[in-house]
């Protein structure tokens, strides 16, 4: 079942790595602005918000397999849809719809995952983002071959949804535990949206979109129009950044066993801020793709580590909490790329990239801040490990 969880939420995060290396000929394609083209990330984000904060609920309460397969199902028909729709809004109103009803793939996989494996959430959520980090990694790359292979932009989507269709079929072979069938609760779900824990999580992981996605959706551009790369490599650069992602996750796994997960968030934000400012102020294309390897690298552990944090405190609830925590996700999805955009069409990309920087320090400052809290919270829960089997 873990391979399960990990596929979905590769399938999800590939979905949404397509439209960052897409976007230069999407802007050529249909004529349309920096702002008009954050919108697709925004109205992406926007349906992922409802769909896997509700979807995520739900899979703690309702069958999982027929809710985890129509999702699945949906995201493929939804990515096909992209090849055959002929305007702007037409595109703008399926991917509203594919995010609303395909985004929980991840959510709800790592829902079923966690209610089977609690005692491996830290590891497992580490290794599924690292799964994550994969599909944005894949998509660059299907982006790149369907460009250098003569095709449009839009093929990259029907061969996505293809891979959806996949996850489709495997989800209706694999076994999957009910859930427990209770109805819904709005006390106890009003217990985990008014979590101070809880909360705080989702306040960091919607912050860190901004350094990790909202980062990465724009990089294909500003390589093409700012450093005069070509369009398929400017395409496949941000693959750079992902192998730093992919191995800081797997990394990540690894080091939870030595030391504090406040540390390691800490020295990656550390080394986020450090490698940002040297892409920034070295001109030299071999230079700036060392640092984005770095940056990857520092940005990988944060995201893991605050999901992981957030659902370990209400274990029964699974569903409910990684819903509210993708929903941060989707919320910054929602805000930074279209922030990023409007001040890119004012500033250029490069300037805008300081921004990123401030919103890393910001992280880095709130972790400082809160880790006499959180080092209580570990100290309390150091004795019930140590006792357990």
């Amino acid at each position: 079942m873990p391979y399960l969880a990990f596929a979905s939420n590769f399938t999800w995060v590939m979905v949404i790595g397509l439209l960052g290396p897409s976007i230069p000929q999407i802007i050529e394609n249909l004529g349309i602005s920096y702002p008009q083209a954050g919108l697709f990330f925004t109205m992406l984000s926007l349906g992922s918000l409802f769909g896997t904060t509700l979807t995520g609920i739900a899979s703690d309460y309702l069958n999982r397999k027929v809710l985890f397969a129509g999702v699945a199902l949906i995201l493929a028909v939804g990515l096909a849809g992209i090849g055959l729709a002929a305007s702007y809004p037409a595109i703008l109103l399926i991917v509203l719809g594919y995010s609303l009803f395909g985004s929980p793939a991840g959510t709800v996989g790592q829902s079923i995952m966690l209610s089977m494996f609690p005692d491996r959430r830290e590891r497992y959520i580490s290794l599924q983002t690292s799964f994550a980090a994969l599909g944005s990694f894949t998509a660059p790359l299907l982006v790149a071959l369907t460009f250098s292979a003569g095709l449009s932009w839009r093929w990259s989507f029907v061969e996505a949804g293809g891979i959806a269709l996949l996850l489709f079929v495997w989800i209706l072979a694999a076994p999957l535990p009910r859930a427990a069938g209770r109805m819904i609760s709005w006390k106890s779900l009003s217990r985990v949206l008014g979590n101070p824990r809880v909360l705080a999580s989702a306040l960091l992981i919607f912050l860190s979109v901004a350094p990790d996605l909202g980062f990465s959706y724009w990089l294909a551009e500003h390589f093409k129009t700012e450093l005069g790369v070509s369009l398929s490599l400017s395409s496949a650069v941000v693959s750079v950044f992902l192998v730093g992602m992919i191995a800081g996750r797997l990394a990540t796994s690894r080091l939870l066993r030595r030391f504090a997960s406040v540390r390691i968030l800490k020295a990656g934000l550390g080394l986020s801020l450090a490698s940002l400012a040297v892409f920034l102020a070295v001109p030299l294309i071999a230079v700036k793709l060392a640092a984005l390897l770095l940056y990857g690298l520092g940005t990988a552990p944060v995201f893991p580590l605050l999901m992981a944090r957030g659902t370990a405190l209400f274990p029964d609830q699974p569903g409910t909490v990684s819903g509210v925590l993708f929903g941060s996700v989707s919320l910054g999805g929602m805000v930074f790329p279209l922030l990023l955009g409007a001040a890119a069409a004012s500033l250029g990309i490069r300037l805008t990239y300081t921004l990123v920087g401030v919103i890393i320090l910001g992280l880095l400052a709130a972790v400082i801040g809160m880790q006499k809290w959180w080092d209580r919270i570990e100290d309390g829960r150091r004795p019930a490990t140590a006792a357990s089997p």
